[in-house]
């Protein structure tokens, strides 16, 4: 894809938007702008606070390629768009983490003692869900409620670990007057379940990492079909990015190895509720 095609094309207006052009534009870039891009895809809080000489070294590009990427992303120049890096980390709210920390150590806690996990998960929730508040842009949410108004029916799958979430969001979404169709293999029923979806369907799919490789399975059917999708995952470049419609990533906040899924839920239930709410105005 040349740098013509691109400006041709909106500039993104928020860092979520530029992260999603990033991922359906990955497999067209070059070499050399692909590492550009797994950089500020990886290291975004490094991007609004580092200059260009410094991102040019760390992603080991020139200084010109920085500047190429920018514009094959629709941007005037590098400055316009780490503009929008800054604008989201460098306007946080207060951190809860300092609090959370004087308060242990004014109470003392051990570090696996019940209460200091209890501190340590709130902690680590609170500073996902702020990320997340942060990155999802209103036109996102109003792109996947309108996708799911719309669909004749609605899909919905998730496997082990993002089973609770897709189960919730089937859950609510039965109080509602939408088809709603929980995907899963009871009695090995998933194939024939599958094989209704059509166009004008849509899948919403949950998946985390390590991906379940039936989930990515079924995007790629559903892609196949033109069935448009909605996603809630912690890697857009890493879960069939370039297939989705709208893509929620989430980074769960992990104490000792165990991630929550409040950020994921926190999206699940907005959806629902959201769906809900345009079925009775």
């Amino acid at each position: 894809m040349g740098i013509k095609d691109t400006q041709l094309q909106p500039v993104p207006a928020d860092l979520d938007t530029l992260r999603e052009l990033i991922a359906k534009r990955y497999d067209k870039l070059s070499k050399r702008l692909r590492q550009v891009a797994d950089y500020v895809m990886a290291q975004p809080m490094l991007v609004a606070v580092e200059t260009m000489a410094t991102i040019a070294e760390q992603a080991d590009v020139p200084l010109s390629t920085l500047s190429r990427f920018s514009n094959a992303m629709g941007f005037s120049g590098f400055s316009q768009m780490q503009a929008l890096f800054r604008d989201q980390y460098l306007n946080r709210p207060r951190d809860y983490k300092e609090r959370v920390r004087q308060a242990r150590e004014q109470a003392e806690l051990g570090p696996e003692s019940p209460m200091a996990i209890f501190q340590d998960y709130g902690n680590a929730n609170i500073d996902a869900i702020e990320q997340l508040q942060m990155s999802v842009s209103s036109q996102k949410l109003e792109h996947a409620v309108a996708l799911m108004e719309q669909a004749e029916t609605i899909y919905i799958q998730g496997v082990r670990r993002a089973y609770p979430v897709a189960f919730y969001l089937w859950y609510a979404l039965m109080k509602s007057d939408n088809n709603v169709v929980l995907l899963d293999d009871h009695g090995g029923m998933l194939t024939p379940m599958t094989r209704r979806m059509n166009e004008k369907d849509v899948l919403v799919t949950v998946t985390f990492s390590p991906y379940a490789p039936e989930t990515s399975h079924l995007m790629e059917q559903a892609h196949g079909k033109g069935i448009p999708i909605i996603s809630i995952t912690d890697n857009l470049m890493a879960a069939h990015g370039s297939l989705l419609d709208v893509c929620f990533e989430v980074e769960e906040g992990e104490v000792m190895g165990f991630r929550s899924l409040s950020s994921s839920m926190y999206i699940a239930q907005t959806l629902a509720v959201s769906l809900m709410c345009r079925e009775t105005s």
